[in-house]
């Protein structure tokens, strides 16, 4: 079983609020895998529901997560084929 914790997060960019009753979706994307560590690029917006919908980037941040044994130590990724 593959485990990750969360060691960084780089560059969080709060854009605008997000309201209530906003509808929010993440979006990420995988920037980097290297033997222990990955680091993912993480997009939040929200549609905001008024007189006009409308799409609106309100996060953005690069996180950073390492893989642990079920010790707690950093161990190598292990790519799935």
């Amino acid at each position: 079983m593959d485990r990750f914790v969360t060691v960084a997060m780089r560059e969080v960019i709060f854009h605008k609020p997000v309201f209530v009753g906003d509808l929010v979706s993440f979006y990420a994307e995988t920037v980097n895998v290297g033997n222990t560590s990955i680091t993912i690029r993480v997009i939040v917006e929200t549609e905001r529901i008024g007189l006009k919908a409308e799409q609106v980037r309100v996060t953005e941040a690069e996180v950073v997560y390492v893989a642990v044994d079920e010790h707690r130590v950093k161990t190598r990724i292990k790519v799935r084929e």
